[in-house]
């Protein structure tokens, strides 16, 4: 009830926050947009005045290990810059100068947006839906081009856990002949083929008496949720633990997090070091989940 309440309150604001700016008023977003004609450069305070704060709040939670209501932070964002990143932010820029909306205010101008705002506002979900498989293609096909794999490739970060890139259905069997109890799929369907989504894979490993757990961890959007299930999986285990995503990495960020303040800081990000995941970034973010 109290996240609830909080999670209104700040919506609130930030509703209010786009009307007293005019991030609603679609004639002073379009004159922001047109640099080439008449342009109306008073957004710019809106965007300033956005991102100065956030950057504080960014720097102030990198020194906590949980918000005030006592949740986990989200994962910091990327910095790397690649196809997805490139083609979302020209499809956002294009429909934001077309019809002077973006989510946030077509959300705030629902009920005096008419016809328009309403049919922009199903348009926009609709593209929600098919993103994920939007962006599975361009992963696909902006992918390098790899070798075939020989063998499975496991990386131990302790005795009792071990991640790894993207696994078949075939290496299965040599997971449970590997001694490992428990498989965790860090990765989201929408990444990857239909044939390696999770019930597939579930089911191929429950044959075989392995533990499945399905603990999706979208790329860049880790949550406190993943964060806790991860660890209560560990903690279930009846043996050692196996994970999964695209490389490795995000298994190897959660296990980091999980493990913040049972082991030393420089322990958890030089391991998966090792295999060439690099946790630097998440130094601060450790170390104040460790101090609680």
């Amino acid at each position: 009830m109290q996240r609830n309440f909080f999670a209104l309150l700040s919506g609130g604001i930030f509703g209010l926050g786009l009307l007293i700016s005019g991030m609603v008023d679609t004639l002073k977003v379009q004159g922001w947009l047109d640099v080439f004609g008449n342009w109306d450069p008073t957004l710019a305070f809106v965007m300033g005045g956005a991102i100065l704060p956030m950057a504080v709040a960014w720097q102030v939670a990198a020194r906590r290990k949980r918000s005030v209501l006592g949740y986990a932070f989200p994962e910091a964002p990327k910095r790397e810059v690649g196809p997805n990143l490139v083609i979302g932010s020209v499809l956002f820029g294009m429909g934001w100068a077309l019809a002077g909306l973006c989510p946030g205010p077509a959300i705030a101008s629902i009920s005096f947006g008419g016809t328009g705002g309403l049919v922009f506002l199903l348009a926009m979900l609709a593209g929600m839906l098919i993103a994920p498989a939007v962006r599975a293609r361009i992963d696909g096909t902006t992918a390098p081009v790899e070798s075939p794999r020989t063998k499975m490739d496991i990386r131990a970060l302790t005795p009792t856990y071990a991640v790894s890139p993207q696994i078949m259905l075939e290496d299965l069997p040599a997971i449970k002949a590997a001694g490992f109890t428990t498989v965790i799929d860090n990765r989201p369907d929408a990444e990857i083929p239909a044939s390696l989504h999770a019930a597939h894979m579930r089911a191929a490993a429950e044959a075989l008496g392995l533990e499945f757990v399905e603990n999706q961890v979208i790329s860049g959007g880790l949550t406190a949720e993943n964060v806790e299930k991860q660890a209560a999986t560990l903690a279930a285990a009846k043996g050692p633990v196996f994970a999964y995503c695209a490389s490795g990495n995000r298994c190897s960020i959660v296990w980091a997090l999980v493990n913040a303040g049972k082991r030393p800081t420089d322990e958890l990000i030089n391991v998966p070091a090792q295999y060439g995941y690099n946790l630097e970034h998440l130094r601060a973010q450790i170390e104040a989940r460790a101090k609680g």
